[in-house]
């Protein structure tokens, strides 16, 4: 289905989303696709999912500052013929403007139709996004984004020796690690960040770079970061579940992680001192 669509769609970007359950699971209400060209311009698709209302909306959201009338379809795929909801083509009158613009259809189709109708299937559902009045030969783009629970590496510690000889004032980074298809790093304040600090040990994660051209789009990640107790396995823990920003992005961790008192055994041991992160889950993105 997916190498037809391909084929046969010029001007056109198909967005999969797999593991299509766990978005309740994890209470996501809005996945964006990477920035994909269509007609030389940039673009982005928006799938927004209502779980009060359990209906799909889906968004066409404009990347570069245009001021053009084009035509656009959003839809949904099904999985059991080549057919797509709804097959309407809507004008859309790009007004200049410096931020991005998201035109499409609110509630596009409820959860029980999707599954019905034969759109989800095997927990994945495919949506997609054309400019049916620009010619191209391009063929059509596809990605696919996931849920990954549980993923290869998930845990990682960093081992802290001679702790002393940090200096206090910075922050520190461990060697970068990767989980999904993305490159990460621990950091660690030791007297604090910003106005917590000289009180409160702070811990982050740090999302770098991609791996193996993956599409760079915003990771949903649910980790939990910790520094070992290293007599009693009482570990100093705290959770949370942020997106990522597709870019460097090191906002996300705890400020207040621990207080400085804390800072010493049996966390502190022989001058040795352990930091780990351990992901519940995190979204993994791929061309296909």
């Amino acid at each position: 289905m997916v190498q037809e669509f391909k084929k046969n769609h010029t001007n056109s970007h198909l967005f999969k989303i797999d593991n299509f359950s766990l978005l309740t699971k994890y209470k996501i209400d809005c996945i964006e696709s990477s920035v994909f060209d269509l007609c030389g311009r940039k673009w982005k698709i928006l799938v927004n999912y209502n779980e009060d209302e359990e209906h799909v909306s889906i968004f066409l959201e404009n990347q570069d500052p245009l001021d053009v009338e084009l035509e656009y379809q959003v839809y949904v795929v099904s999985q059991l013929k080549a057919v797509w909801y709804p097959k309407v083509n809507v004008k859309w009158d790009f007004s200049a403007s410096s931020k991005p613009i998201a035109k499409g259809i609110t509630n596009l189709m409820s959860l029980d139709d999707l599954k019905s109708k034969g759109f989800l299937i095997e927990d994945c559902c495919m949506f997609g996004a054309s400019l049916p009045d620009q010619k191209t030969e391009r063929p059509g783009t596809v990605e696919c984004f996931s849920l990954i629970e549980k993923p290869l590496n998930s845990k990682v510690t960093w081992m802290m020796t001679k702790f002393s000889s940090f200096d206090p004032e910075k922050a520190h980074q461990s060697n970068e690690f990767i989980v999904g298809n993305r490159k990460w790093r621990i950091e660690v304040h030791p007297r604090g960040y910003e106005e917590v600090k000289g009180e409160s040990f702070s811990v982050y994660l740090v999302g770098e770079r991609y791996i193996n051209n993956a599409p760079k789009t915003k990771t949903f990640a649910k980790s939990k970061l910790r520094v070992l107790d290293q007599v009693n396995r009482n570990h100093v823990e705290a959770t949370d579940s942020y997106w990522v920003d597709e870019e460097y992005d090191d906002t996300n961790g705890f400020m207040e992680f621990m207080p400085l008192s804390k800072l010493c055994e049996p966390y502190l041991v022989k001058d040795k001192l352990y930091v780990g992160v351990e992901f519940e889950v995190i979204s993994v993105a791929k061309y296909v």
